[in-house]
């Protein structure tokens, strides 16, 4: 069966109560898995906009100074590490940089890590988080620079079939258009070792729910709020809707 990844990381501001919500809307909705996003907000924000002024919760602060209140604190990962311990359901962390994965190591026992993929090319943070972590997910930017990390740096350290591959667009959300799903096929040729993933990023969930008929092994969607608008984040009811049309498909495409 295909792994549901639930992305809870969209504007929860490091509110647990919003966070908490999420975590446990994620393990109603039949998810197998609950992702949180880590950044350094310094290396993460380009430096011409770090300083401009943007509204928060907070009042009017400098773009740089609400993303880092906006991060998750040393006190909501303890609760949060806590809580998917408490109701059973596991915890990847998404790391862009290698000071966010040193903060996860330090601040979580979770087996499972993915790098995002605005840090998919950053050799310094996959040599990390291979050294430290038993199973990496990891984004497929380009194929020979993905063998050439495997090559380097999973090969000599852990099983290659620790490493999942996914696919996915840099915009969010982004278009039907832009989706270049057939990567799938061909990443599932090249790379017949490891699972393949996809992150979707599309307001809608059809297209996503097709992504089943690929024979991939894990989608990763967002998780929002009851009040979220229409788009690429879900609300709980979206969500759920997404799992019943996956699961669906998956038992129209012989997997169950």
């Amino acid at each position: 069966m295909i792994n549901l990844y639930a992305n809870i990381s969209m504007g929860h501001e490091n509110d647990f109560e919003v966070i908490q919500k999420r975590i446990v809307a994620a393990a109603q909705c039949n998810a197998d898995a609950v992702i949180i996003s880590k950044a350094t907000p310094k290396l993460s924000i380009p430096k011409n906009k770090q300083y401009v002024s943007i509204e928060s919760k907070w009042g009017h602060l400098p773009y740089i100074e609400v993303a880092k209140k906006s991060e998750i604190d040393d006190l909501n990962a303890k609760k949060i590490n806590d809580l998917v311990e408490e109701i059973g359901i596991p915890l990847i962390w998404s790391v862009t940089d290698s000071e966010a994965a040193v903060w996860v190591k330090e601040h979580s026992n979770s087996t499972k890590i993915k790098i995002h993929f605005e840090g998919s090319r950053n050799k310094e943070l996959v040599r990390f988080v291979c050294e430290n972590w038993t199973e990496v997910i990891l984004c497929n930017t380009d194929y020979d620079y993905t063998k050439e990390l495997i090559q380097k740096y999973f090969k000599p350290t852990i099983r290659q079939n620790d490493l999942s591959l996914y696919h996915t667009h840099t915009k969010f959300p982004c278009q039907i258009e832009e989706l270049n799903l057939s990567n799938l096929d061909e990443m599932k040729k090249e790379f017949r070792d490891c699972p393949i993933g996809y992150e979707g990023r599309t307001p809608d969930i059809y297209p996503d729910c097709a992504v089943a008929l690929k024979d991939v092994d894990f989608i990763e969607k967002y998780l929002g709020d009851d009040d979220t608008p229409e788009g690429p984040v879900l609300t709980p009811k979206r969500f759920y809707d997404f799992f019943i049309n996956l699961n669906q498909l998956e038992v129209a495409n012989g997997r169950i």
